[in-house]
């Protein structure tokens, strides 16, 4: 029965924070900032973790201009753009609509926290079945573009696991992404 005070809020404040952190290490070595991810753009960057699970196996690489591929079984990209879509039409319209079709101001003093809960797809999210789990999701998404089809049977990448998620540069663009949700 507890519920963390402003956790949707966090949720963007604690990604922000990242992301700017990362920007700021990248400008003060002469780099750009980091760009946002694109579903339907390739990953430019390939990433080699070179790093082991606890009890072995390691973590697998993502190659260059890795083109998005379906997750069989998770998701698919066309609904990671529809899930997109309706967060930006709810934004739009200054309200979401709850599991029940009731409407929930954004525009209150808990706006950005409802926002948060909804496109981290918390427990907390009014309406997971329409909005969907966005963040979670794309944490997945990177994570197994190794081996989208399960052909190989790889375990899962650093992008889906919170203690090791930063190592992947995709990190930095996935959350630029979802900050401009947010902005």
């Amino acid at each position: 029965g507890y519920q963390i005070d402003r956790k949707g809020e966090l949720f963007f404040w604690a990604h922000h924070q990242l992301s700017a952190r990362f920007d700021a290490e990248r400008l003060s070595n002469h780099l750009d900032p980091v760009n946002e991810l694109y579903w339907t753009k390739p990953i430019v960057e390939g990433f080699a973790p070179h790093t082991t699970y606890r009890y072995g196996g390691e973590f697998p690489n993502r190659p260059d201009n890795k083109v998005f591929e379906d997750i069989d079984g998770v998701v698919r990209i066309r609904d990671m753009l529809l899930m997109e879509e309706r967060l930006i039409d709810a934004i739009d319209h200054g309200y979401i609509v709850d599991s029940n079709g009731n409407k929930i101001d954004l525009d209150v003093e808990h706006g950005i926290d409802i926002l948060g809960d909804v496109i981290e797809s918390s427990t907390y999210s009014p309406n997971p079945r329409y909005y969907g789990a966005l963040h979670n999701k794309a944490h997945i998404l990177l994570g197994r573009q190794a081996d989208p089809k399960k052909k190989f049977n790889m375990r899962p990448g650093v992008m889906e696991h919170f203690e090791t998620a930063t190592r992947d540069p995709a990190f930095f663009r996935l959350h630029r992404y979802i900050d401009g949700i947010f902005k």
